[in-house]
């Protein structure tokens, strides 16, 4: 089937129960291509209020939609965006961003890698 939808995916199980990485942050897969030479893959990923940030090097290409709250990203250049509901951001592969929420913040994301390949 060329197009796949998930109704209501805000009760898709990869949703509800995300997987934890530490520092206030959690992440899962919802979708993955089937495309082996370019996968890509998409998904829900917040961030609640810590003591520490999390800090991730991308090792791909993503885009971010913030969908609630406030997503703060600093990257080793030390540019901080603070990112609220609608706005986008596309990270290149090979930063290293800093992630961090006053309160809580949730993205849906489009990265350019294999199923939960993080």
């Amino acid at each position: 089937m060329p197009i796949t939808f998930t109704k209501n995916a805000q009760a898709v199980p990869a949703v509800t129960k995300l997987i934890d990485l530490g520092k206030g942050s959690a992440i899962d897969d919802i979708y993955v291509t089937k495309d082996e030479a370019a996968p890509m893959s998409s998904g829900i990923f917040t961030v609640e209020k810590a003591d520490e940030p999390f800090v991730y090097t991308y090792k791909y290409h993503e885009h971010k939609i913030i969908l609630e709250g406030e997503l703060w990203l600093q990257d080793e250049s030390g540019n901080v965006l603070k990112g609220t509901p609608g706005d986008v951001v596309y990270i290149e592969a090979g930063s290293t961003i800093t992630f961090s929420s006053p309160t809580f913040g949730k993205a849906f994301y489009v990265g350019q890698r294999k199923l939960r390949d993080f």
